[in-house]
């Protein structure tokens, strides 16, 4: 990969169209670019958004990103890739995002916002390689073909659970982290996302964590007669040792 080039956190959208056509995804295209789907402030740029998750999902990234966009094999362009799956993911946890409006190409996007799901990814990260930490016994789900329950696909889906793991007792936990705020609308995916294991994977009882920076009262109530659900805060310490 060539470290000279100039890094552009965009791409183009008739070029990505243009290569959607070109590669046998030319409906696909004329869905997304006719599309009135708005999150936030987000209406191109949940555009581009779709378009990365498809082209990664028809493993065509590579190629997308050699014709296309080469800004996305750099390192800012992988943490810009991440931004735009968490969009489409969050897109598609909260539906009451979607409102109608026309495509605004010069519309602003909140640098804060993408540095913060970079952060929910480290903080994911060490959060699944260290289980131990949430719970004794629990371990990383991982497929007989070697998939880890990091950012799981829900099979048949675009859904994806932070961690997927195993308790001591072999029962699924599906683990939602919220870097920020949790609110009552988690309780909602969640069970969303306990169902859909329970279907996946033919069994009687999935566990649900929800790990967030701060709990609304809302969510505390909401789970307060739900068994298999825990709640937790997390509070970040940093430690310096003198060399």
């Amino acid at each position: 990969m060539d470290q000279n080039i100039e890094y552009n956190r965009n791409f183009s959208l008739p070029a990505a169209y243009q290569f959607l056509q070109d590669n046998g995804l030319g409906d696909k295209a004329i869905e997304i670019k006719t599309s009135s789907d708005k999150f936030k402030s987000y209406s191109s740029t949940l555009r581009r958004a779709k378009i990365i998750v498809l082209v990664k999902e028809k493993n065509l990234f590579d190629r997308f990103a050699d014709e296309v966009w080469p800004s996305g094999k750099t390192k800012k362009g992988i943490s810009r890739t991440r931004f735009f799956e968490h969009l489409c993911q969050r897109f598609l946890d909260d539906q009451e995002g979607i409102i109608q409006d026309d495509d605004d190409e010069s519309e602003e996007e909140s640098p804060v916002e993408e540095t913060q799901f970079a952060y929910e990814d480290d903080l994911r990260n060490y959060l699944a390689n260290n289980l131990r930490i949430i719970e004794d016994g629990l371990k990383l789900y991982v497929s007989d073909s070697g998939e880890k329950g990091i950012e799981f696909l829900i099979p048949n889906t675009q859904r994806r659970i932070d961690i997927l793991a195993i308790d001591r007792n072999n029962v699924f936990v599906v683990i939602e982290l919220k870097v920020s705020r949790g609110y009552e609308r988690t309780i909602g995916q969640a069970l969303y996302y306990r169902n859909m294991i329970k279907d996946v994977f033919k069994t009687g009882r999935v566990r649900v964590i929800i790990i967030a920076r701060e709990l609304s009262e809302e969510l505390r109530k909401g789970t307060e007669d739900q068994s298999d659900f825990q709640l937790f805060e997390y509070q970040l310490s940093l430690t310096l040792n003198k060399i």
